[in-house]
């Protein structure tokens, strides 16, 4: 009998201690790699005092530790990867070798206006650009670089590079990486200059081989002939008055742009400008048979501005007014209203109105409506451009209302007062 129950009692001890020390720590090892391996990289916590479960136990321990220490890596090393592509100005695109877009960065996704994420899409797809996809298909082929320039909708201009992902730099590389340039601005500015030195080329060209025809004329023996020497002179005089205003207007337009003309800001009453503006044009005003009314109440009066530039604003606002108009008699309307914390001028006028195409160009340099009968008129291209950049330069705006066969309207904004009324350079 006490055989029998000592028996029993050491299978117990015998079946607890197989248990707790066997089976259950292989239990928790066997729970233990499933967590792991189902990505779960919390600490491992093993129980087992059994030498060969202890070492397996620590094994698995420093298994998690290093899984931990790896996650947190590529996390980090993903967060830096987005931080570092969501800064950059260029847009990124990494492609695997069937074209499918891989990763793309924000900025490209904006330059695009990608409305959903291009990952997983096809280059054909997000793009629809054969050239593109050419480029990157020569690049996987090949695994060289490809340097192109496309440009997008007929007005986004890119200079791209594709380059080949292949970790040792050689075979045929497993993907690519497309970075885009936007040139856009660059490539306008370009064209900006190179049509800026086209009309100045073409603006010099008339008037002086005006005047070079008529002095030969003159050497070749036309000094003896009194009537066409006089005409000589005149004419030579009017286009030699012409190049003088045209380089006079350059020269304010590049001021404006370089910041080196300066603005005294020193209140001004606007009736007076008015006043002295008609005064000097009274002869324009009369040739064209042409009424000029102003409707500038004493309380809207008054704002704070460069007289001198002011002056060239409103006559040429006048004076195109004045020039354009088709109607047997030119009616001109300046009026002056105040709106919050500006002063609003307004230039009306009866003429033929400014076609619809052309009226987002009229201030730029040179652009002209009517092209033959400006140069007639006597004008340089350069008035409304000069317009702009004075009013810019007041912290102003300027802006142009017109429906063909009904006349238009020069809408100028000014602040009433300046930030300072100091001497300023322009803006």
């Amino acid at each position: 009998m006490i055989w029998a129950i000592v028996g029993g009692a050491v299978g117990i001890l015998l079946a607890s201690y197989v248990y707790y020390q066997i089976i259950a720590p292989f239990n928790e090892v066997r729970e233990s790699l499933k967590r792991l391996a189902a990505y779960d990289f919390r600490p491992v916590l093993l129980r087992s005092r059994l030498g060969v479960f202890r070492e397996i136990a620590a094994n698995v321990r420093r298994i998690s530790e290093l899984l931990q220490q790896l996650d947190r890596q590529v996390a980090d090393e993903g967060f830096s990867l987005r931080a570092i592509l969501s800064s950059m100005v260029e847009g990124v695109l990494i492609v695997d070798r069937s074209l499918r877009v891989r990763l793309c960065n924000d900025p490209l996704q904006r330059m695009f206006d990608l409305r959903q994420s291009p990952v997983n899409r096809s280059v054909m797809e997000v793009f629809r650009s054969h050239q593109l996809q050419n480029a990157i298909e020569q690049t996987l082929t090949s695994g060289q670089s490809r340097q192109i320039s496309i440009t997008f909708g007929g007005t986004t201009h890119f200079d791209i590079h594709v380059g080949g992902l292949s970790p040792r730099g050689q075979g045929r590389p497993p993907g690519a990486v497309i970075v885009f340039h936007d040139v856009t601005k660059v490539r306008n500015l370009e064209s900006v200059r190179r049509e800026f030195v086209a009309n100045v080329s073409h603006e010099f060209r008339t008037p002086l081989a005006i005047i070079n025809g008529y002095i030969e004329t003159l050497l070749d023996g036309a000094l003896d002939d009194r009537p066409m020497a006089e005409k000589s002179l005149k004419v030579m005089y009017k286009n030699g008055q012409r190049l003088t205003l045209l380089i006079e207007d350059l020269m304010t337009i590049s001021k404006m742009e370089h910041r080196s003309a300066m603005l005294e800001f020193r209140p001004l009453d606007l009736r007076e400008v008015f006043r002295k503006i008609l005064h000097r044009l009274q002869s324009a005003v009369a040739e064209r048979n042409a009424q000029v009314t102003i409707d500038c109440p004493e309380e809207v009066s008054y704002l704070e501005g460069d007289a001198r530039h002011l002056d060239q604003v409103f006559a040429n606002l006048l004076e195109n007014a004045l020039r354009y108009g088709t109607a047997n008699q030119v009616l001109v309307a300046i009026s002056v209203i105040r709106d919050a914390d500006d002063v609003v001028i307004s230039f009306q006028d009866n003429g033929p109105g400014i076609p619809l195409e052309d009226q987002p160009h009229i201030f730029e340099r040179f652009y002209r409506v009517h092209k033959d009968r400006s140069r007639v008129a006597g004008g340089t291209g350069l008035g409304l451009s000069i317009v702009k950049h004075v009013i810019q330069a007041h912290g102003g705006a300027v802006s142009v209302e017109s429906v063909p066969g009904q006349g238009a309207t020069f809408k100028v904004r000014l602040p009433v007062a300046q930030a300072a009324t100091e001497t300023h350079p322009t803006p």
